[in-house]
C-alpha cells in the first residue's frame, strides 16, 4: 500500500472515530469558559459538540495534507464542502455565529490571497515575456563574475533568491536549471562527478527556498500566516498588521544573510574542481546575445514591475507624502488591493493594438497558481472555525495543563524545530495552514507573542533542504543527476541546523524593532 492509500484510510477513520465518540468533558468545560468571555448565549453541549466536530474535521484535513492523500487544494475545500452539512455553531465577538456557506466561503476571498493573486500576475507577465530570464543572464555576464566557479556559484544562488522573491520557488528553479546546466556542461562538469555540479544545483534549490523568505509574496507560507493573523486578530485594536514594507525590513536581511551562509556550506562541503573557467563566461555572454534588445512586452513589465513594488513600499508611509485630504482617500488601498489594481491592469496595456495583443490575456492565467489560492482560502478557514468553535481555546487549556507557560523564546525555537522537520516530508504550505492556528491559540493562552511566532513559523517551513521530495525545486535539481541522496542529506542537515539558530535570531533581533515588544 502507498503512502497514499494509507493516508486516505486513516484520515477517514479518525475523522469518523471523532464524531461518534461521546462528547468530552475536557470539551464541555472550555464551552463553559469561552460562552462566560463572549457573553453568549448558546448551550454549552452543543458548542463543545462544535469543538468535537471541528476536531474531526481538523484531523482528516491534517493527515490528507501530511500525506498528500488527495491533491492539497481538494483537501482545503472541505470546510467549504462539509461544515453546512454539519449545521455547527460558533461564538465570535460577543455573538452566536452559524457556520453556513457564506461566512465559511467568506474566508476564500480573504483580502491576503488576492495579494497573491496580483503578484501570480505580475510574475505572470515576467514569465511570458522572458524577462527574468534576460535579467539573470545581464547579471550573471557582468564584469569576471562567471570567471571564477566560486563566483558563478554566489551569484546563481543571489540571482536566484532575488526572483524567487517574486516569482514562485518552483518557477524561479526551473526558469534557473537550464542555465546552471548549460554553465556546468561548457565548464565540463559531468553528472555524478563533479563536486562543483553538485554545489550549484544544490545552490539553486536552496537558494530557491530562502529567496521567498524576503517578501509577503515570494512563498505561500508567508502569505498563509498573515492571512491567518489578520483573520483572528480582525476587529482587535492592539493588533499591528504586518504591512508589506515590514515584511522586507526584515525578510531581505534574512535573505541577504542566509545565502552568504549557505554558500560558504557548499564550498566546504564540495569544493570546486577548479578555481577558474573561462569557457562559462563565453556561454552566458553568447545566450544573452540572442535575446536582441528589449522587447515593448519587456518594457512595460519592468514600468510595471517596478510601479507596484513603489506603491508597496510607500503606503505605510501615504500620511507623510499626501495631504491630510489625499492620504484620506487612499486609505483603503492597501498592499492587497494595489497588487490586485496592479495585476488586473496587466490586462489592459497593449503590447501591440495591430495585433491586438496585450502584457497578459487570459490565455496567461495558466502560469497562476490556482490551487494555492484555495489553499490559502482553506488554511483560513479551517484557522476560522478552529477559533470560533472554541477548538483552539481547548488545545490552548491542553497545552497549558501539560506544558505550563513556557517564554515566546521557548516556543519560538520548539516551533521553528517541528515546522522545519516536519516540512521536509511534506508540503510547506500545508505546515504552515496546520501549524500556524495552534500556535496563535497557545500563545494567546500563555502570554506570549502570536505574530512573532507565526512570522517564525512561516520561515521555518520553508527551509526544506534536506530531501529530494521536500520541494518542487530540490525534486527538480535532484533529478538532473549531479546530486546524490546522500549530498543532499549532509548538505541539507547542516543547513537545516544552522537555520533553525538563523530564524530564531532574526526573529529575535528584528521583531523587536518591527513587531514592538517581543515579549520574551
Amino acid at each position: 500500500m502507498t503512502r497514499q492509500t494509507i493516508g486516505f484510510a486513516v484520515a477517514l477513520c479518525l475523522f469518523i472515530l471523532v464524531l461518534l465518540l461521546p462528547t468530552l468533558d475536557s470539551f464541555l468545560r472550555t464551552s463553559t469558559q469561552v460562552i462566560a468571555e463572549q457573553h453568549v448565549q448558546i448551550d454549552p453541549a452543543e458548542l463543545a459538540r462544535s469543538m468535537q466536530t471541528v476536531l474531526a474535521l481538523s484531523l482528516l484535513m491534517i493527515v490528507l495534507w501530511l500525506t498528500e492523500a488527495i491533491p492539497l487544494p481538494a483537501t482545503a475545500l472541505l470546510p467549504a464542502a462539509l461544515l453546512p452539512l454539519l449545521h455547527l455553531r460558533g461564538a465570535a465577538h460577543g455573538t452566536t455565529v452559524e457556520f453556513n456557506l457564506a461566512n465559511v466561503v467568506a474566508n476564500y476571498a480573504n483580502p491576503v490571497i488576492y495579494l497573491f493573486l496580483g503578484g501570480f500576475l505580475i510574475a505572470a507577465a515576467m514569465q511570458k515575456w522572458k524577462l527574468d530570464r534576460r535579467l539573470t543572464l545581464w547579471l550573471l555576464t557582468r564584469g569576471n563574475l562567471a570567471a571564477d566557479s566560486r563566483k558563478i556559484l554566489l551569484g546563481m544562488m543571489s540571482v536566484t533568491a532575488f526572483l524567487s522573491m517574486w516569482i514562485s520557488n518552483t518557477a524561479t528553479a526551473a526558469m534557473m536549471l537550464p542555465l546552471g546546466i548549460g554553465v556546468l556542461s561548457s565548464m565540463g562538469c559531468k553528472p555524478g562527478t563533479s563536486r562543483f555540479g553538485t554545489a550549484l544545483m544544490l545552490g539553486i534549490a536552496w537558494s530557491a527556498s530562502i529567496g521567498g523568505m524576503g517578501t509577503i509574496i515570494g512563498t505561500p507560507p508567508n502569505g498563509i500566516a498573515l492571512g491567518i493573523l489578520n483573520a483572528t486578530f480582525a476587529g482587535d485594536p492592539s493588533y499591528h498588521r504586518i504591512t508589506f514594507l515590514e515584511w522586507m525590513l526584515f525578510g531581505v536581511p534574512y535573505v541577504v544573510l542566509f545565502i552568504p551562509v549557505a554558500w560558504l556550506v557548499l564550498l566546504r562541503l564540495f569544493p570546486p574542481e577548479t578555481a577558474t573557467e573561462l569557457g562559462a563566461t563565453s556561454k552566458l555572454k553568447q545566450e544573452y546575445s540572442t535575446l536582441g534588445p528589449l522587447s515593448r512586452g519587456e518594457k512595460w513589465t519592468i514600468a510595471m514591475f517596478l510601479f507596484v513594488s513603489l506603491l508597496w513600499i510607500v503606503t505605510p508611509f501615504r500620511e507623510q507624502l499626501f495631504p491630510h485630504a489625499i492620504s484620506e482617500r487612499l486609505a483603503w488601498l492597501d498592499e492587497y488591493a494595489i497588487g490586485l489594481f496592479v495585476g488586473t491592469l496587466l490586462f489592459f496595456i497593449p503590447v501591440s493594438v495591430k495585433r491586438g495583443e496585450f502584457l497578459l490575456d487570459w490565455r496567461d492565467a495558466k502560469f497562476v497558481d490556482w490551487g494555492t489560492l484555495i489553499l490559502f482560502g482553506g488554511g483560513i478557514a479551517l484557522s476560522d472555525v478552529m477559533f470560533k468553535s472554541g477548538l483552539a481555546a481547548w488545545i490552548s487549556y491542553t497545552f497549558i495543563g501539560s506544558l505550563g507557560t513556557p517564554s515566546t523564546l521557548v516556543m519560538m525555537f520548539v516551533v521553528v524545530l517541528l515546522a522545519a522537520m516536519l516540512t521536509e516530508v511534506t508540503s510547506n504550505t500545508a505546515i504552515t495552514t496546520m501549524m500556524v492556528p495552534i500556535v496563535i491559540s497557545v500563545a494567546r493562552a500563555t502570554g506570549g507573542n502570536a505574530v512573532t511566532l507565526s512570522v517564525a513559523t512561516a520561515l521555518a517551513a520553508s527551509m526544506a533542504f534536506m530531501l529530494p521530495v521536500a520541494t518542487p525545486p530540490n525534486a527538480l535539481v535532484y533529478a538532473t543527476g549531479y546530486i546524490t541522496l546522500k549530498d543532499m542529506v549532509k548538505g541539507g542537515i547542516v543547513l537545516d541546523l544552522l537555520g533553525w539558530l538563523f530564524t530564531v535570531g532574526i526573529i529575535v533581533v528584528f521583531g523587536v524593532w518591527i513587531f514592538g515588544v517581543l515579549g520574551l
